[in-house]
């Protein structure tokens, strides 16, 4: 390069450097790294899809004598229907609720075919809800009023090398099923015929092992989701079951995740997690980066005490059950 080249070059580096525009030499660049992203707040997604920025509270649904819900004995699963249609189990109280979008009013859903009846967990169906017996190890369907259709599986005799322990599931839009099972510490997978297409996992600290797996969720392109408890971390999979990635973990010095359970996901493939040891809901971009965790500092009324289950409604709206209120909490999403 010549003499005056080269005076004319360093000259433009100083002054993109004074602009901010490039590191001066010997610092790093200014875009974070995903390990290395700030955990609140969190900036734009370069994608262009809109990024959650925090929580506002809206109402409560507490466990009062004069609600017709009362009383909850243990909130576990939530789920909402596209018309804003609110769906809560109370596992210790045998009972599943519905809140109807349009009106606000509270109604019980059919008990179960067998005892105990144990609702752990439920998801919405097209015009049916599905809920998760923990009793009878049942997938039963009903209409969403509220009657009982058919007992939609049995995981007793799903696999007969292996007595099934259904946690949570969820379903995604071809009717494939991804379930927990926390007796085998493994995640069941059934194709949209309900048959057995695959088992993941085993006992275990390591890459694709689980410790008490509790929360799954379908990402938008088909693969999932698993909270494993145990493990204080999120792995994540392909549509064909095949390991992608992990968040979190007993090693990692800024993991959050204290006990990883209820999750769900937005239309933007943003990701929820309800974290009951914490007292928080943890909020992270579809690249599975954190954004934010929201929790005691959202004040006395709107902090979750025990957050076990949450599920992303229309309307930006975030319905948490709250084991330690016996309560349902709900949000609006902000976004950037």
């Amino acid at each position: 390069m010549r003499p005056l080249a080269r005076v004319l070059t360093a000259l433009a580096v100083a002054v993109a450097v004074l602009a901010g525009c490039v590191p001066a030499p010997g610092q790093r660049s200014p875009r974070v790294a995903a390990d290395e992203a700030p955990s609140s707040p969190a900036p734009a997604s370069d994608s262009g899809r809109p990024v959650p920025q925090r929580l506002e509270f809206l109402y409560v649904f507490e466990n009062d004598r004069t609600a017709p819900y009362y009383p909850l004995e243990g909130v576990g699963g939530v789920a909402y229907a596209p018309d804003g249609t609110l769906f809560l189990c109370d596992e210790k109280g045998g009972r599943v609720h519905g809140c109807a979008g349009g009106t606000g009013e509270w109604y019980q859903f059919d008990a179960g075919p067998e005892q105990p009846f144990r609702p752990v967990d439920v998801r919405v169906d097209g015009f049916s809800v599905l809920v998760l017996d923990y009793g009878s190890r049942l997938l039963l369907r009903y209409e969403s009023g509220g009657a009982l259709q058919d007992r939609l599986l049995s995981f007793r005799n799903l696999d007969s090398a292996r007595d099934r322990l259904p946690v949570a599931f969820d379903i995604d839009r071809d009717g494939r099923i991804v379930c927990a099972d926390a007796g085998a510490e493994q995640i069941v997978l059934l194709d949209s015929f309900l048959n057995l297409s695959q088992v993941l996992g085993e006992p275990g600290t390591h890459r694709e092992q689980f410790l008490a797996p509790s929360g799954v969720v379908f990402r938008d392109d088909g693969g999932f989701v698993v909270a494993d408890r145990g493990n204080r971390r999120l792995q994540w999979y392909n549509r064909l079951g095949y390991f992608e990635g992990v968040v979190g973990g007993e090693f990692d010095p800024r993991n959050p995740l204290l006990t990883p359970q209820g999750i769900d996901t937005d239309a933007h493939g943003n990701l929820f997690v309800a974290d009951p040891a914490a007292g928080a809901v943890h909020v992270f971009d579809r690249d599975m980066v954190l954004l934010f965790t929201a929790g005691s500092e959202l004040g006395l009324l709107a902090a979750p005490q025990q957050p076990l289950d949450l599920a992303v409604g229309p309307d930006d709206l975030l319905a948490v059950s709250d084991r330690g209120r016996q309560a349902v909490l709900v949000y609006r999403i902000v976004y950037d």
